[in-house]
């Protein structure tokens, strides 16, 4: 082997370690590189949809205000309104319908009140109870609730059946006196009375035939025998007449519309 090819062969040898070593940096230095850390995730902004009433349309209330007259009543403000008369009392709140004060304002909520939206409310979580478990036995429940001062509660009266009369004639005032003379009549019950075509009779066949009027429950109505302006004041109606009607010992008589006796009362002194 000449010198020339010895040279030959230490240089390629030379060169291919120089090679082997360039990688052998290369793929060192790739492995120490830190990676990425990935981050958080951009988060999605949520949409929402209403959901339309049903008929795809919001009904609208109008709502009134009538300053009350002379003769006004709540049926009849509930006629010329085209409202029921149970929309005008929760409006305003009334505790007593039977009775308006002339001057006074009322909201009319032309269109009906708007139902309320229901809201839901979640089922409250169950939660584990330790088994066996013994309910605490009634000494027990009764010496904790004198400790913590606690008093029991009586039920609420339920009010009278559906139907059930509670109208009664309460007192003749002034029998005898055009002036003054007066029926009173109360509504005991927890029903409301539709009072039209009511009437009131003595024992010669007078007899008194009530208007479009609903006597409400623990409610009063006054009649009047002399001439005078139904509903003033409110609650009141008159006769027209220009005698006295009752006397001492007279038997007074209400009827319903279907000519039933719902009740009666003796003239006393």
């Amino acid at each position: 082997m000449t010198q020339k090819q010895i040279v030959t062969i230490i240089a390629v040898n030379a060169l291919i370690s120089a090679v082997i070593s360039v990688v052998t940096v290369a793929v060192a230095w790739l492995l120490i590189q830190p990676r990425p850390i990935a981050g958080p995730a951009t988060p999605v902004a949520a949409s929402t949809a209403t959901t339309p009433t049903a008929g795809g349309a919001t009904p609208t209330v109008e709502v009134v205000i009538h300053t009350v007259q002379s003769g006004d009543t709540i049926s009849g403000l509930a006629y010329q309104y085209d409202v029921s008369e149970e929309d005008i009392i929760a409006a305003n709140q009334l505790e007593n319908p039977n009775f308006l004060q002339v001057g006074m304002q009322l909201l009319i909520p032309v269109g009906g009140l708007p139902e309320a939206t229901p809201t839901f409310t979640p089922a409250p979580t169950a939660t584990d109870t330790p088994i066996p478990f013994e309910p605490p036995s009634a000494d027990m429940t009764a010496t904790a609730a004198a400790m913590s001062g606690a008093t029991a509660t009586a039920l609420p009266t339920p009010p009278p059946a559906s139907g059930e009369r509670q109208i009664a004639i309460k007192e003749v005032i002034a029998a005898g006196d055009i002036a003054e003379e007066r029926v009173v009549i109360l509504n005991n019950g927890g029903q409301v009375a539709d009072m039209a075509g009511w009437m009131l009779s003595d024992s010669e066949g007078n007899t008194y035939t009530f208007p479009n009027f609903r006597l409400w429950p623990a409610g009063s109505v006054t009649v009047y025998s002399r001439v005078g302006q139904d509903g003033s004041p409110p609650g009141n109606f008159y006769w027209g007449k220009l005698e006295a009607v009752w006397s001492l010992g007279e038997m007074v008589t209400l009827k319903d519309a279907e000519g039933m006796v719902v009740s009666t009362l003796v003239v006393g002194p």
